[in-house]
């Protein structure tokens, strides 16, 4: 199994503040941290599961277009 981590925001720059976090991407973060709660899709609870940790991981925005997830890091 692919071992996924959170992109990290000290790799952005003021001329690339963000990335877009793929909804494999998120499901992939989420069952590594829930493994008995296998979800099939991006639903609410995924997605603030998903916004939480992304600011543990020091991101400063994290907003969900459809199943992806816009991250942001301010400077």
């Amino acid at each position: 199994m692919r071992h996924y981590e959170f992109q990290d925001p000290n790799d952005r720059s003021p001329n690339s503040p963000s990335i877009l976090a793929s909804a494999t991407r998120v499901k992939a973060l989420y069952h590594q941290a829930n493994p008995e709660d296998k979800m099939e899709k991006v639903t609410e609870k995924v997605q603030k599961w998903f916004i939480a940790e992304s600011k543990k991981a020091g991101w400063d925005h994290a907003e969900f277009a459809g199943n992806d997830c816009f991250l942001r890091k301010d400077f």
